[in-house]
């Protein structure tokens, strides 16, 4: 039976949001249950979540808004990175639901139709989840594309929501990080951009637009951190994980969003290693082939 996902994103800055979307949905041991968008705007992520999900034959699966600020301050004002890559990729997208992000959340955990949630963005909504309905964190297992535990850096999704990251770790759910230490050494090459360029069909066309922008904007090929993520659900060999007890920086003025790994009673499995070449022959068999 296929694992029952829903997926929590911040596409739209990072291009591998987009392409773990792809990869969850091309992976025939998932079942693509929801996509909730997180910080920012998130109205533009949902946009293109939707027009992704559309191109790749899954219109049916809802599209929710979530958070679009952290639990303390403010989040970004600004269009995410490649909201441009819209244009020009007309056709069918998924729906956006009036409910919240929490709200569908909750409601299909409730119902059994969640096995696993996979954030990879801020963990804000995933905390307001915890908080509304603290009994659902024994009915679902966390995937969270975040953290550094051997990297001396605040990573990203960690770092724009703290407060989230910390209430989300205290949960009583099972939890997987997959963070810096094992997503760095999961690159794209050149060779399969061109391939994913080279490809026929809507979602190629859809992922290559979406692709072009952000290369034109960052400088630089995908990392694929998100996808690796997604991958552990069903294929948890490719990383070595280990029980720890990780917290949050919260107050430290340089160091404010470190995740440490503590001593005391393991609330986490972190990733300390992975099958980089293993990952990236399994993603290139499943998104760069017509």
């Amino acid at each position: 039976m296929p694992v029952k996902v829903a997926v929590d994103t911040d596409i739209g800055d990072d291009i591998d949001d987009a392409f773990a979307l792809a990869l969850a949905c091309l992976s025939p041991e998932l079942e693509l249950k929801a996509v909730t968008t997180v910080y920012g705007d998130v109205r533009a992520r949902a946009e293109l979540a939707a027009r992704l999900l559309g191109a790749l034959g899954r219109d049916d699966v809802p599209v929710a808004l979530g958070a679009p600020h952290p639990l303390v301050g403010e989040g970004p004002a600004r269009s995410p990175l490649y909201y441009g890559g819209l244009r020009g990729v007309e056709g069918r997208s998924a729906g956006i639901v009036g409910k919240s992000a929490v709200d569908l959340l909750e409601e299909l955990i409730e119902a059994g139709e969640i096995d696993v949630m996979v954030t990879i963005g801020p963990l804000t909504n995933a905390a307001l989840l915890f908080l509304k309905r603290p009994d659902l964190a024994g009915r679902v297992r966390l995937v969270s594309m975040c953290g550094a535990f051997t990297i001396n850096a605040a990573e990203y999704n960690v770092r724009c929501d703290p407060e989230a990251a910390s209430r989300v770790f205290a949960a009583p759910c099972d939890k997987l990080l997959v963070g810096l230490d094992v997503t760095l050494k999961c690159r794209m090459s050149r060779e399969m951009v061109e391939a994913l360029y080279g490809l026929g069909g809507e979602y190629a066309r859809v992922l290559s637009s979406y692709l072009r922008v952000w290369m034109e904007r960052s400088g630089h090929l995908p990392i694929l951190h998100d996808p690796l993520a997604v991958a552990t659900v069903f294929a948890p060999d490719l990383v070595r994980a280990e029980p720890a007890r990780v917290e949050v920086e919260l107050a430290g003025r340089y160091t404010r969003g470190y995740t440490v790994a503590v001593g005391g009673e393991p609330n986490a499995r972190v990733c300390r290693d992975v099958d980089a070449d293993r990952f990236l022959k399994l993603f290139a068999e499943r998104m760069l082939r017509g």
